[in-house]
């Protein structure tokens, strides 16, 4: 499993962003109110020390021996004045406040001075050696005076409260932005699977010069595809009118071999154009007013073929009957026919044409011939408009449109198709409906 160090989307990553932005800023403030707090407490205690121990420099060497036993005995303000003796600690500290408060001690005392402690872990006060009267002498700093300290609970409170106002108006526009952009993904996506749907520009200026670039691409795909559409609707149509003359003129033929063979060329050419027709009117679904019933419209379909001599087996499970599917009836002839017409042409007879439900209640329909049926590899490929699998295919009459325009009915209500290989040989088309 890859580990992801971002979020996928914009929307999460722009607001790491900010709140990488917001942490990053908070860590500097509070490396700079640190710092300063720091350097103010610490030039705090040397003043405060630095005073205590020239009042003792000259106040110890006027006193005798039981003044200044009295004097080490008690306090001096939050100092403590201690003599040398067995109760100092040995340990030097070695922590940066320590390190510091040495440095500037002496530099304003212009004399060396001594710090000891009582170790790591432990929480003893810091003493601070000097000379009076010829004696070492020691203040003891108790450990709230070089512990560091820490910030204000209000302090606290107003950062929390701030950054999530922060958050928040991030939120705000992170939202303005993504929003739109989802939006325009959505309507991307449903170009791309063949129901165009335009965009209501909105968002930064960016973002609506991208939608408005998205509608007009729309529009012009609609009118290339509305141009492509007159033209072929157009040149079937003019067809037509030949086709008929031609059949007309077979009729005066005396000899019955070249009236076969050309009536078999003119039902080719006819074929052909009546694919093609069906495969323009698929391109626009026709609205179902009212659902309609399929096995009452597949029996009849599989009635006109038996009326033509065509092997064709019928099979509807008792859930089925009542089965009602959102599509329209001629659509749905359209979908028989070419199924049928598919496998009697390409494959082999017996077609079984069965009818079931599946447990989600869409309609199963599976037409199985007994032909060679097709590759796993060439099955994609099939799908699609004008494909041909086969060399001789393009001398039968056939133009590669019957799988193209059933797929297209099936995806326009929601449905999908699938070719597999049935049991015992030949091809196996499965047409999935969602049951109305």
């Amino acid at each position: 499993m890859k580990l992801r160090l971002f979020p996928a989307s914009l929307a999460g990553r722009t607001v790491l962003l900010v709140i990488a932005v917001i942490a990053v800023a908070e860590i500097a403030t509070f490396s700079l109110l640190a710092h300063f707090r720091r350097g103010a407490h610490v030039n705090q205690t040397v003043h405060l020390l630095a005073g205590q121990v020239r009042l003792m420099q000259v106040v110890l060497p006027a006193l005798d021996a039981d003044a200044r036993a009295a004097l080490g005995a008690g306090d001096a303000g939050e100092l403590q004045l201690r003599a040398d003796g067995a109760g100092v600690p040995r340990h030097e500290p070695r922590f940066p406040f320590a390190r510091r408060l040495a440095v500037e001690l002496a530099q304003r005392l212009a004399e060396p001075v001594l710090l000891r402690h009582g170790g790591p872990g432990q929480r003893s006060g810091l003493w601070v050696g000097f000379t009076a009267a010829g004696e070492r002498w020691w203040l003891v700093l108790p450990p709230p005076r070089f512990e560091p300290q820490e910030l204000p609970t209000d302090l606290w409170l107003f950062l929390a409260a701030t950054l999530a106002a922060v958050l928040l108006i991030a939120g705000l526009f992170v939202r303005n932005i993504v929003g739109p952009l989802a939006r325009l993904g959505e309507a991307v996506t449903a170009t791309g699977d063949g129901t165009a749907r335009t965009v209501t520009p909105h968002g930064p200026r960016e973002v609506r010069r991208l939608a408005e670039r998205h509608n007009a691409m729309l529009a012009q795909l609609a009118s290339a595809a509305a141009e492509r559409r007159e033209m072929i609707a157009g040149l079937t149509h003019d067809l037509r009118a030949p086709l008929t003359r031609l059949r007309l003129r077979l009729e005066l033929l005396a000899s019955d071999g070249e009236r076969a063979g050309l009536a078999r060329d003119v039902d080719d050419m006819e074929r052909i154009v009546g694919q093609c027709l069906a495969f323009l009117r698929s391109e626009h679904s026709e609205a179902a007013g009212v659902p309609v019933g399929l096995a009452a419209l597949l029996r009849e379909e599989v009635g006109h073929q038996r009326e033509l001599g065509r092997p064709v087996a019928l099979s509807i499970s008792d859930a089925a009957e009542r089965c009602q599917v959102a599509v329209s009836s001629g659509n749905l002839r359209r979908l028989f026919d070419n199924l049928i017409d598919n496998a009697l042409q390409h494959g082999a007879p017996p077609v079984e044409v069965g009818l079931a439900i599946a447990d989600g209640g869409a309609a199963i329909l599976s037409v199985r011939d007994h032909g060679p049926g097709i590759a796993e590899a060439d099955r994609q490929r099939a799908l699609e408009p004008f494909a041909q699998l086969e060399a001789a295919r393009a001398t039968d009459g056939s133009c590669g449109l019957g799988l193209a325009i059933v797929r297209r009915i099936a995806a326009g209500c929601g449905g999908e198709l699938r070719l597999e290989e049935a049991t015992g040989g030949g091809l196996l088309v499965v047409v999935r409906l969602p049951a109305a």
